[in-house]
Order: C-alpha cells, then structure tokens, then sequence
C-alpha cells in the first residue's frame, strides 16, 4: 500500500473519531443542561453552548441523513448487480439446431 494511502485512510479515521466525539459531546452537554434557565440568555455561556449544541446536531443529522440514503442505494444497486444472471443472447443456427442440409 502506498504511503498516500494509508495517510489518506488515518485522516479518515481521525475525522470519523471527531464526528462522533462531536456528535456525542453535544448530546451529553444538552442532556445535561436540559433544564438550565438563566435570565440574560444573550450572556450566559451555557446558553450559547446550547445553541452551539444544536447547531451542531441539525447540521450532523442531515448530512448523515443523506450519506444513508446514499449507501442504502448502494447497496440496492450492488445487490441487483449481484443477482443478476447473464445469459448470451447470442443466437447462431448450431445453437438454434437448424439443419443446414442443401
């Protein structure tokens, strides 16, 4: 394997890891603060951290939306590919059997 590759595919890794953690942090952090209320939201770093938060969920939640329609359509594809049966439609007068008698 060449060292693109295996550098292209630890930068991969290293992004997945940072969506989950990302995704996760932001799950927990609201689920913790779910019942914070303060009075001057426009201040409150809390408030922001949740706007944040949410921000990042809805952003996240609609692209991995479509890359699982994308996958699930590639997955029907390869599936159909794979069950399809080849047959030659190649037809010739040996393989019709007719008799070539002059």
């Amino acid at each position: 394997m060449s060292k693109n590759k295996s550098f292209n595919r630890i930068i991969a890794l290293v992004a997945i890891l940072a969506t989950v953690f990302l995704m996760h942090f932001s799950d927990l952090y609201i689920s913790e603060h779910a019942n914070h209320h303060c009075n001057d939201s426009d201040s409150c770093p809390v408030c922001t951290m949740l706007v944040q938060c949410q921000s990042n969920l809805k952003t996240l939640s609609s692209g991995l939306s479509l890359v699982v329609v994308a996958l699930f359509v590639v997955a029907a594809v390869l599936v159909e590919a794979s069950n399809f049966d080849y047959q030659s439609i190649q037809t010739t007068l040996v393989s019709q059997k007719v008799r070539l008698d002059s």
